[in-house]
């Protein structure tokens, strides 16, 4: 009987314009493109019908590939569970939030979002981010959305390069544009539902408004949020950064190689390259590429000099 040849599969990148973004990441990452600015590359997507990556050797969307080949991936989700973007707002995000599962199935058929960043700008930078809210009653936080009283709505939060913020489904967030406007790797579920609530009087037809949605979703009291200061740690060559982990939502990290290393995760890992260069298992990656490593693959041999980010999933219980 001849045996299945596990194999590394490429996933094609997703690029995405937004009215916020600009040219610094089609420059960071040297990308060829006609587009005039991306505000995110999609390494992992798999929206069926809208934004899909494309899995090379299968000449398959992700969204088919995660149907028709469960044995690579050997998790319970229905679709495809997760995604990874590098994002740079280079103008202002609308200030908006994302709903929780309930939610989300009841009034979009979908799943909700969760999501968390990382700054991969230099060590030393900071952000400060408007994340959360102060109202401390939802008809409180009418009155200030309909006078637009953002300082008095908003609360913000400063991260610090190398810290991680994870954002819960609810949580207001957004602004971002000029010094604040970072490079960041974002991880989240793979959903692409957001309800915004202001958006600078753009009146862009594309970009409506929900702010019904948002009183129906918006956490009040907020929730206690402050940034993440990752565990570090070296195993078998590498340095290995853990972001985030939660059954039922993603599990984040990050690999620094420099030299041969091996690494195992019991698991499926999307890994994209986002600095320098190397090989994985003999395979050649460079920035900013991005491979799907099956959930039985073992142990992945690393070697080179580069940076990469790990996205995964573990099913609830």
């Amino acid at each position: 009987m001849k045996e299945d040849v596990v194999v590394i599969y490429h996933i094609e990148p997703v690029l995405e314009s937004f009215i916020w973004g600009g040219r610094r990441i089609i420059d960071a990452y040297h990308l060829e493109t006609d587009l005039k600015n991306v505000g995110q590359i999609y390494h992992v997507i798999a929206l069926k019908g809208h934004q899909d990556c494309i899995v090379t050797e299968a000449r398959q969307p992700l969204s088919r590939f995660y149907e028709t080949h469960p044995e690579i991936f050997r998790c319970k989700a229905p679709v495809f569970p997760v995604r990874l973007a590098t994002s740079c707002s280079e103008k202002k995000m609308s200030s908006h939030l994302h709903p929780g599962n309930g939610y989300a199935l009841t009034h979009e058929g979908t799943l909700g979002k969760v999501s968390g960043s990382i700054s991969i700008e230099p060590d030393g930078t900071e952000q400060i981010k408007l994340f959360g809210n102060k109202a401390a009653s939802l008809e409180e936080f009418r009155q200030l959305v309909e006078r637009e009283d953002w300082e008095g709505l908003f609360q913000t939060i400063t991260v610090r390069s190398g810290q991680y913020l994870h954002t819960p489904a609810g949580v207001i967030h957004g602004g971002g544009g000029g010094e604040n406007g970072k490079i960041s790797m974002v991880f989240a579920s793979n959903s692409d539902i957001s309800y915004r609530f202001f958006d600078y009087h753009r009146n862009d037809p594309d970009r409506r408004l929900h702010v019904r949605q948002v009183y129906d979703c918006v956490n009040i009291p907020e929730v206690p949020l402050a940034p993440i200061d990752p565990v570090c740690y070296e195993v078998n060559g590498l340095r290995v950064t853990d972001y985030y982990s939660s059954p039922g939502e993603y599990v984040a990290k990050r690999l620094d190689v420099d030299g041969p290393g091996s690494f195992s995760f019991d698991r499926f890992m999307c890994i994209v390259c986002v600095k320098g260069e190397g090989k994985i298992d003999g395979i050649p990656i460079r920035m900013p590429e991005t491979v799907l490593i099956p959930a039985d693959h073992g142990p992945v041999r690393l070697d080179g000099a580069m940076q990469l980010y790990m996205i995964s999933y573990i099913d609830e219980q």
